[in-house]
């Protein structure tokens, strides 16, 4: 039985480039997935395609995916997926905002999705906003912000979702599991994503980027060579959750949520997505 990583976004930018130092190291065996096959991988990279904006797409894809397997189980999940466009609200057909399906909620129908092919000592790993998540920013209100949308509520509302999620994963293993749930700050880092920006912010963005962002490489060396470090830390003071900083290390002080809110989440998210799923 061999160990996988899976990294779903790895196509290109922060998540191409922690695919890429994974497979660096022996024996390792990745999985990419996204909806353009990047040029010139390396043999042990594979390419699985993915619309990861649509509920019932991602079904069906890990329906499929994890067919391939063939017994193979996953070490450790990377889930980079996301879009920093200027859109407002803007729904698929499945009643969910493109943005919140790709930073939120597709992410967790993969983790429920995928827990039964995670090894019981897995990472997880949410790339997002590791260091946003406060209870100022939630909306309890409207989680989906079907009326409350803007561009820093949801960036704002994401970020918190997945620091409730990553906690509520961690709270409800169960015998011998021990994986590790993970949401991740990288930083500033220059991506592709500035495409879907207005050509004078991209304009400034090469001008100033340099100065105050890291190559994608740069970003996947210090977050993945700290990594272990820093979960280890944490898994030392009983805890099987982290919010990691750019660097690799544990952001202290985060805020701890009740179980009644964790579970609130919880609901909300399995009934928008199984919603999603039916319509």
């Amino acid at each position: 039985m061999a160990l996988r990583t899976l990294v779903v976004g790895g196509t290109s930018g922060i998540g191409l480039a922690l695919a890429h130092h994974v497979a660096a190291a022996p024996k390792a065996v990745v999985t990419i997935c996204g909806r353009t096959k990047p040029a010139n991988l390396p043999s042990n990279i594979e390419f699985s395609p993915i619309e990861a904006t649509s509920m019932r797409a991602i079904k069906q894809w890990a329906d499929n995916f994890k067919d391939t397997l063939a017994g193979d189980q996953i070490g450790l999940l990377i889930l980079s997926q996301g879009t920093s466009n200027f859109a407002g609200r803007d729904e698929t057909n499945e009643g969910i905002d493109r943005k919140m399906a790709l930073h939120y909620y597709g992410r967790q129908l993969i983790v429920r999705e995928l827990t039964p092919v995670l090894t019981q000592d897995a990472k997880v790993l949410f790339i997002l906003n590791g260091r946003e998540g406060c209870p100022g920013h939630i909306n309890w209100n409207d989680l989906d912000l079907k009326t409350s949308y803007s561009m820093s509520t949801a960036a704002q509302q994401c970020a918190t979702l997945l620091d409730i999620m990553v906690q509520h994963y961690a709270a409800i293993q169960k015998g011998d599991e021990k994986r590790h749930y993970a949401h991740v700050y990288p930083g500033g880092v220059l991506t592709g994503l500035t495409r879907a920006w207005p050509w004078y912010m991209r304009a400034g963005v090469k001008v100033v980027g340099p100065l105050i962002a890291v190559k994608p490489e740069t970003c996947a060396q210090l977050l993945l060579g700290n990594l272990d470090m820093a979960t280890g830390e944490r898994e030392r003071e009983g805890y099987f959750r982290s919010n990691v900083d750019s660097d690799g290390s544990a952001i202290k002080n985060k805020a701890v949520w009740s179980q009644s809110q964790r579970e609130r989440l919880a609901e909300h998210t399995w009934r928008t997505i199984d919603s999603a799923l039916n319509s």
